[in-house]
């Protein structure tokens, strides 16, 4: 990060957040809907919810017809299964057996509630923004955090014994006790830690769905939702935002969508970032990649580098060496007849073109090089060195 109110070179612009008062956050969904309630997982679905698991929460009916299994004005504690959904238990021993309550039917109305607090029980609440922007929090002293107006003291840990600390996989505060109901909150991010682009290759992820599964690892953490690509069969889905849900969101590095894809749909996620510059040798040639050789057609443009040998091709021969007709993929079209190319060593003294090709003759005396007006396909001056040998039908380095 640069100087203190300056928004980075590279990475994050997001410096500088306030946090959203985690001190009450209400959910309000319809309890209705089984897209929202399934009786047959016992979840609730809700994109981006802030809930973590063994957080007390309290839920009422909003003036409908209450969930099979809940009572309006109830405390119950989360289990969180991911990003957009979770399950309720009726005590913490039941969150951490993984025992959730059976949700026996849909209530009725679309404002059922439920509510996390500061309540002297709950320690752990997500570090959000801008109505519900995860924080993506690393570090603790990203954080300042203000306790009825004192700062409290960082630390990178899941167990503080004074002040906060954090759970940087899931951006979660961790106090070291519990807030009361009159305590009062605020804070900011210093700054946003997400991936730069400056040097990140492109990246495609590919899934299959089966109907079932929601949640699926990508190769790489992206940002947040916009900074991926994703098509089912082909057809572009459209991320979920702080107002909106949608096909899909991120947490982490997982991919989670709203409704399962359907079985043998082709999942493919694109990972969007810039493709800069690499410090890496050459890995293609002419879009041929692993170990390149030269074909017939490919066009060679010289700078006057030494050439220290011909390994790629075949050098056909004929007439015992006499007259060497070398085929090394170079497109000789247009360049004059004879011209002197360079001379090889001693036991083939010339090269030149002929009908096309690029002969080596014995007979021949000297070395020559190539100037820079046979078509640009060499700019010289060029020294081909070392011995070419007969080798039955060929003639090799």
């Amino acid at each position: 990060m640069g100087y203190l109110g300056n928004v980075p070179a590279t990475g994050s612009d997001s410096s500088f957040k306030l946090l959203d008062d985690i001190k009450t956050y209400t959910l309000t969904f319809n309890g209705s809907s089984s897209n929202v309630i399934s009786t047959a997982n016992n979840t609730i679905t809700k994109s981006n919810h802030r809930f973590i698991t063994g957080q007390s929460v309290t839920y009422t009916h909003g003036g409908g017809g209450v969930i099979g299994g809940l009572t309006s004005g109830t405390v119950y504690y989360v289990i969180k299964n991911d990003t957009n959904t979770f399950k309720l238990a009726t005590n913490t021993n039941n969150v951490n057996s993984g025992t959730a309550i059976n949700l026996t039917g849909l209530g009725t109305g679309s404002a059922h509630t439920l509510n996390v607090a500061f309540d002297g029980i709950n320690t752990k609440f997500k570090a959000s923004y801008d109505g519900g922007t995860e924080g993506k929090i690393s570090r603790a002293a990203q954080l300042t955090v203000s306790i009825n107006g004192v700062i409290q003291q960082p630390f990178d840990t899941l167990t503080p014994t004074s002040g906060f600390g954090i759970d940087s996989s899931d951006s979660v505060i961790i106090f070291s006790t519990p807030p009361e109901a009159t305590d009062a909150f605020w804070g900011y991010t210093a700054a946003n830690n997400t991936v730069t682009f400056d040097i990140t290759d492109n990246k495609v992820d590919n899934f299959t769905g089966n109907g079932v599964l929601t949640s699926f690892n990508l190769s790489r953490e992206p940002p947040n939702n916009e900074n991926i690509l994703v098509t089912l069969d082909g057809v572009i889905q459209y991320p979920s935002d702080g107002a909106t849900t949608r096909a899909y969101s991120v947490t982490g590095p997982a991919l989670d969508f709203t409704a399962p894809p359907g079985n043998g749909v082709e999942i493919q996620v694109r990972h969007i970032g810039f493709a800069g510059a690499s410090t890496s040798g050459v890995t293609g040639v002419y879009g041929r990649t692993g170990n390149v050789s030269l074909e017939a057609g490919d066009v060679l443009r010289g700078d006057g580098s030494l050439l220290t040998g011909i390994s790629a091709g075949k050098f056909v021969t004929d007439n015992a060496g006499i007259h060497t007709t070398i085929s090394v993929g170079v497109n000789t079209t247009g360049l004059q007849s004879n011209t002197p190319l360079t001379g090889i060593g001693n036991s083939l003294q010339g090269v030149y073109i002929s009908n096309g090709m690029i002969v080596v003759d014995n007979v021949l005396s000297g070395n020559h090089y190539i100037g820079t007006s046979y078509n640009g396909i060499m700019g010289g001056p060029v020294t081909i060195t070392g011995v070419l040998s007969v080798d039955g039908n060929y003639v090799v380095v």
